[in-house]
């Protein structure tokens, strides 16, 4: 019984601004979407987000969840998290520290995947720091100029 709408990466972007529109206004209260909706749009008044897949990444799964938390206001987060070895169980201790700094329980289940958290790694330039574990940094190459 409830009135829904989707976006999605295959429809135009002329039907998913409509669609957009249409939620905003609360004509339709029900919005279903993809990643194509993970940043960069301004939706107030969101209370409650589904989160169906897991982000590949924290910082997607952070965006997604802040829908709820725009302008002061509080909303509700439910994220299924099943550990898939590939995708999610590497963000399961990145998850846990995003819970404790927002003042949530961390379930049980949830630790079962460990809470190791992945030093972040720039594209170009590798890991940063030494890693905590002892480690030195890889020593700086010079570059000379003729």
């Amino acid at each position: 019984g409830w009135k829904g709408i989707a976006i999605h990466g295959d429809m135009t972007q002329a039907a998913r601004t409509d669609a957009l529109e249409q939620f905003k206004k609360g004509t339709v209260p029900l919005l279903v979407a993809t990643d194509v909706a993970a940043r960069g749009l301004d939706i107030p008044d969101v209370e409650v987000v589904i989160n169906y897949t897991f982000p590949l990444t924290i910082e997607d799964y952070i965006h997604r969840i802040g829908r709820t938390g725009r302008g002061g206001k509080t909303g509700i987060s439910h994220t299924l998290f099943t550990g898939s070895p590939q995708f999610e169980k590497p963000l399961a201790g990145a998850l846990q520290n995003v819970l404790r700094e927002a003042g949530q329980p961390v379930p049980d289940a949830l630790l079962k995947f460990g809470s190791a958290v992945k030093k972040k790694e720039h594209k170009m330039y590798g890991a940063f720091s030494g890693g905590g574990n002892g480690a030195p940094m890889k020593a700086p190459t010079k570059i000379v100029f003729d």
